[in-house]
């Protein structure tokens, strides 16, 4: 079974118009109706050698309950801009001479009729010329309801036609080389710990490239707080030789006041066939949260405050005990000089004094009181002489509880994310619980996947509502062992549940109470959901959950 992120890149890939990518599923418009039609593969990767020759099919997909006739057409394919989109360009062979891709595809252009709801696979054969350049070339099989003249390819449009791409790499004298020209985030300073990062990647080759990779967010103790995969388990996001790509992604943190301060994205990408190559970057960005701050350093101000009077008043007490009054002390500083024979008599004490002297006078307080109520009065009179000690000590304790808790938070090894993979026609949002699931699942855990005994009528998804990332990772591992298929991993940026909750539909209430029983007797909830959609079966995982 492959992972949830997988499948989300997947659909991703299939309804963006990504770079090297057109619509799979496409609507072509004949005689004022509309008609859906599907092309497999969408893509055809390959290496050759001068003189080879290959041979293969398209297959054509007429999803209408009616017969179709359609016509098959290649032209040549290259990038255009730095969005992800192609163009067509028309053979001329008198300019060409034979050197494209396009004119070494033999295909056939008669019309080919496909009967309601079938399948053709239309025969093709790629004939390498020896005289065929070195590196990458790039072609695409169009295939619509009326046939495409050479002048039309300029204007194609994609709901008219569905597209098959070639990708075909020529053995000889190959240069892979890309480099990174631009990564950044969108904005230096964020109030909030969200991020906007854009990379532009640039092919200087002449093959095409596809840079793989992840860009990892740290905070400013250099504890992870993103991975956003680039990618990944994917046969698509190529750059084409001489040309530039942009990648948009998003990324959104947990919420917290120990978000403050410089945030590191560092990016790797690696790239090639014939030699692997790797080139990084780095991008800053800070989060300062206004309201937060403001918090902070007022705090910091307060108890710098208070920190001052205690240390005034310990002083204050200090000279006291060594027999010098503060005030009178101040008033004649000024005025009163030393004069030959003048003796002055100093007590010597210790730093420790003011505190054996106060516990000498609460002793004195407390002598002779034998009542209960008469030594309450005695003590509260003593903590209010002594109001400021007390209220520097309270401080100091609130202080050092800050300051543990933001440590703790800010040193924590990983938190709550998820990162948006942005185009300008559609975006994919991918969960933290995802990106761990994904990055921990191994080939031995998915060959032990046990079948399930039954089929499974019921949408499984997974919410971490607690403070233990990865939760929902984890209980989908152990979950798909048994046989379950997890629909959705998703992290909860909601206040933290302490007790896990099955949410579930009225109809899936036996399965629903065997997931109970599997996670200890869970917590259970009947809601019931619109008859039009699936049942499904929610887990909010709370902080009792424990690995099975």
């Amino acid at each position: 079974m492959t992972s949830i992120l997988r499948k989300k890149i997947n659909t991703y890939i299939t309804v963006a118009v990504l770079l090297l990518l057109l619509p799979q599923f496409s609507i072509a418009q004949v005689s004022g109706d509309f008609v859906s039609l599907s092309v497999s593969p969408t893509l055809f990767e390959m290496s050759a050698a001068p003189l080879q020759v290959w041979e293969s099919s398209v297959k054509v997909v007429n999803n209408n309950p009616h017969e179709l006739t359609v016509y098959a057409s290649v032209v040549n394919f290259a990038p255009q801009g730095e969005t992800g989109e192609g163009k067509f360009i028309p053979i001329f062979t008198d300019v060409t001479e034979g050197s494209t891709l396009a004119e070494w595809i033999d295909i056939t252009h008669e019309p080919i009729v496909i009967p309601a709801e079938q399948t053709f696979a239309i025969p093709l054969k790629v004939s390498v010329p020896e005289d065929a350049a070195p590196g990458g070339h790039f072609a695409a099989i169009l295939v619509g309801t009326r046939p495409l003249d050479n002048g039309e390819s300029f204007q194609v449009r994609t709901s008219q036609l569905v597209t098959s791409l070639f990708f075909v790499r020529i053995a000889g004298d190959v240069d892979e080389n890309g480099v990174i020209r631009e990564f950044r985030t969108t904005k230096s300073f964020v109030d909030s710990p969200e991020a906007n990062f854009e990379l532009r990647f640039e092919n200087k080759g002449n093959v095409h490239l596809q840079p793989q990779g992840e860009i990892v967010i740290t905070n400013m103790w250099g504890k992870e707080r993103g991975v956003i995969p680039i990618n990944h388990k994917t046969h698509f996001g190529n750059v084409l030789p001489e040309s530039i790509r942009k990648f948009d992604f998003s990324w959104k943190g947990e919420s917290s006041i120990s978000d403050i301060g410089r945030y590191k994205a560092a990016l790797t990408l690696a790239y090639g066939d014939d030699e692997r190559k790797f080139v990084t970057s780095a991008a800053y960005f800070y989060v300062v949260p206004l309201k937060a701050l403001a918090i902070v350093l007022g705090s910091l101000l307060a108890f710098g405050f208070l920190m001052s009077l205690m240390v005034k008043a310990y002083i204050r007490r200090m000279l006291l005990l060594a027999g010098v009054e503060p005030d009178m002390h101040q008033a004649t500083a000024k005025k009163s000089f030393a004069r030959e024979g003048d003796v002055r008599i100093v007590k010597n004490v210790s730093l420790k004094a003011p505190m054996q002297s106060g516990m000498k006078d609460l002793q004195h307080r407390l002598q002779n009181k034998k009542v209960f109520t008469e030594k309450i009065a005695a003590l509260w009179g003593f903590i209010v002489s002594y109001k400021v000690f007390f209220a520097s000590i309270i401080v100091i304790v609130l202080g050092a509880s800050f300051g543990f808790i933001f440590f703790s938070e800010v040193t924590t090894e990983q938190k709550d994310y998820e990162v948006v993979i942005e185009n300008k026609d559609t975006s994919v949002t991918i969960s933290s619980e995802e990106i761990i699931y994904d990055k921990t699942q191994t080939a031995q855990a998915e060959e032990s996947k046990l079948p399930s005994a039954t089929a499974q009528e019921f949408e499984l998804i997974l919410v971490n509502s607690s403070d233990i990332p990865g939760a929902a990772a984890s209980l989908q591992s152990v979950l798909q062992i048994d046989g379950y298929d997890v629909s959705d991993l998703q992290s909860d940026f909601s206040e933290t549940k302490e007790k896990t909750v099955i949410v579930y539909d009225p109809s899936v209430q036996e399965a629903a109470l065997a997931l109970s029983q599997k996670l200890g007797n869970a917590l259970l909830s009947a809601n019931a959901s619109s008859e039009a959609h699936t049942p499904s079966i929610t887990i909010y995982i709370g902080n009792d959950y424990s690995s099975l």
